[in-house]
């Protein structure tokens, strides 16, 4: 059985091979004969390391989906691989990073987010940035793209903002204490558990 996606039906067969040099469907089948891929062909590779105490898994799944679409490994300057690897250990509490390896950096990680650093979850668009940035420059993003800026902010003036009427909003005033008259509801966050990451 063979993958009707995968078939090579296009393939040029050469009269000079022998039966050597063609692997027989058993041979295909033979774990024996299996190569697993070393990490110096599947680059470049992100590695996405989260707390799992924090329950950041579908988050980093997510993450890890939206990168692979918008980098397919079918084009040239696509992600080889994806690891996700999730820390249980006290000092890897609420961590959330993204790293990436390319090739020329002898296998040094680059650090593309941290989630303690940057204050927050990377927004997606963002993060689709800079990894973009590392390892395809010229490759566009569509609607995650970089807004380009205007031919006023090129130059170093601040942009322009719309006429509007200037008329300061009226603060409201004091009401009396009607929030606390009126019954407090549980609000969602009150049934979620905490963890001490």
């Amino acid at each position: 059985m063979s993958c009707q996606d995968c078939d090579n039906k296009d393939a040029v067969t050469s009269s000079a091979s022998t039966s050597a040099d063609t692997p027989t469907s058993m041979a295909l089948l033979d774990p024996t004969q299996f190569v697993p891929p070393t990490p110096s062909s599947s680059l470049p590779r992100i590695l996405i390391e989260f707390c799992d105490r924090c329950r950041w898994l579908h988050r980093a799944t997510w993450v890890q989906t939206e990168l692979f679409l918008t980098f397919p490994t079918t084009s040239e300057t696509g992600i080889r691989a994806i690891a996700l690897v999730p820390r249980t250990s006290p000092e890897t509490g609420g961590r959330f990073r993204v790293w990436i390896y390319r090739e020329g950096t002898q296998g040094k990680a680059d650090l593309v987010w941290d989630r303690k650093i940057e204050g927050g979850f990377p927004e997606l668009k963002v993060l689709k940035q800079r990894v973009r940035d590392l390892i395809a420059p010229q490759q566009g993003l569509g609607h995650s793209d970089h807004h380009k800026k205007s031919k006023s902010e090129s130059e170093g003036e601040p942009p322009e903002l719309p006429e509007k009427d200037n008329e300061p909003i009226p603060a409201k005033e004091n009401e009396p204490e009607q929030e606390n008259e009126q019954e407090q509801k549980p609000a969602v966050d009150d049934y979620t558990p905490r963890f001490r990451c």
